[in-house]
């Protein structure tokens, strides 16, 4: 790892565990590294490089809505409003017999999350009954009511 980074990345993994985003565990089967990515702020995203775990992982048949689509099911109702979603995957837990497949390797250890962290493939399906008031892209939302 950079070395100018390694208090930062520390930093974060601290942080990731005192939310209960992440425990560390002593194995785990699959196992995923880290990856830093500079910010023009001078911050730092620390991520877990994935790929491996997401290509084995069947993708489902919903693929991503057109920004079109998601613009026109809003218009023409009284009220509305975009959310950012920012962060907003952190409020999906992981099943516990899944957490060990989002295993990560550091410096100070190995962990796994608990919660579901940025990078991962997963299903976009929202029950029916959420597309009467609620569109998704990504991680925004366009929330709408009569």
């Amino acid at each position: 790892m950079n070395p100018n980074y390694v208090a930062k990345v520390k930093e974060e993994i601290d942080k990731l565990l005192r939310v209960w985003f992440i425990r560390a565990v002593k194995k785990a089967t699959w196992l995923s590294p880290i990856v830093v990515i500079p910010k023009k702020n001078g911050q730092i995203r620390v991520c877990v490089n994935y790929r491996k775990l997401n290509a084995s992982i069947v993708m489902d048949a919903f693929p991503l809505p057109f920004t079109d689509g998601v613009l026109d099911a809003v218009a023409g109702h009284e009220c509305y409003s975009f959310l950012d979603g920012f962060n907003g995957y952190n409020q999906i837990r992981m099943h516990p017999d899944e957490q060990e497949k989002m295993s990560f390797v550091t410096e100070w250890g190995v962990f796994v999350a608990i919660v579901m962290m940025f990078g991962l493939k997963t299903s976009n399906k929202l029950s029916p009954n959420f597309s009467a008031f609620m569109q998704v892209f990504l991680d925004d939302f366009a929330v709408y009511g009569q």
